[in-house]
């Protein structure tokens, strides 16, 4: 009796230690920094427009980040201009950077007000951007890490 009751202690004591490193690993993982680098009209017609989105990732870890999906928002002048996910997998290496496109097709007709209203007084020169997001990690136990950061993107007025 006494035999069972010991291993049934131990038993909890290391579901307890197993569930607080799971727990912890999130914690080990520090965010990454993600920044918008190009903005680029890649068509457009009376229907649609697409665009390709470059983003960098800059990783402050001692190890890889295995990037498997990535959830991003973008606003453009405070206005929302696009978001999604991507399920391309990439990996960013340890201390280093590593960059990704996002190609988005937009609705002419449902995007209209919004560029209406970004580009009343012509196409600016730059633009300020506000990003969001997540990045999924094939990393066992870790959540999806957020990211986001603001900055001023180049515009290419001769592309729009």
């Amino acid at each position: 009796m006494k035999h069972r009751a010991r291993n049934r202690t131990i038993t909890v004591a290391l579901i307890g230690t197993m569930l607080s490193a799971c727990a912890a690993t999130g914690n080990l993982i520090s965010a990454p920094s993600v920044s918008l680098t190009s903005l680029e009209l890649a068509s457009a017609s009376i229907h649609r427009q697409t665009f390709h989105l470059a983003f960098d990732v800059d990783n402050p870890n001692p190890f890889p980040l295995p990037v498997t999906a990535v959830e991003y928002r973008v606003l453009l002048d405070d206005e929302r201009f696009v978001g999604g996910e991507t399920t391309g997998s990439f990996t960013v290496p340890a201390r280093g950077q590593d960059a990704f496109l996002v190609s988005v097709d937009l609705d002419m007709l449902g995007s209209a007000m919004q560029f209406a209203s970004m580009f009343s007084g012509g196409v600016p020169e730059q633009v300020n951007y506000e990003l969001q997001g997540r990045l999924t990690v094939d990393i066992p136990f870790a959540k999806p890490i957020p990211f986001s950061s603001t900055g001023v993107i180049h515009v290419d007025g001769n592309r729009f």
